[in-house]
Formats: structure tokens, sequence, C-alpha cells
């Protein structure tokens, strides 16, 4: 099964493409603004990192 953990991290290849793509439409502003949405996900799961529920 996979975890939450599990998820985002898989979607950070998602954000910083998603990131670029709207830097692409809208310019130097969306750019920043998908660099740091991206940043921000990868900083939450590094230093808060959801408890697995077979781990105890």
């Amino acid at each position: 099964m996979v975890s939450h953990y599990d998820a985002v991290l898989a979607l950070i290849p998602l954000l910083s493409g998603g990131g670029f793509l709207v830097g692409q439409l809208t310019g130097l502003p969306g750019a920043i603004a998908g660099m740091v949405v991206s940043l921000a996900v990868i900083g939450h799961e590094l230093f808060n990192p959801p408890w697995r529920d077979d781990e105890e």
C-alpha cells in the first residue's frame, strides 16, 4: 500500500514540471511561484514526515 509520504515524494516532479509549465505560460512570476510551492512541499515532508501505520 502506498503511504502519504510516498505519494508526496512521487508528486514532487509533477509540481516541478507544473511550475515550469506555468512559468512558460505566465513568465517569471509563475516560475518563481512554482519553485516556491515545490520547495514548500519538499521542506514540509522533510521536517514533518508522516508516521506510517505499521511503525510504532
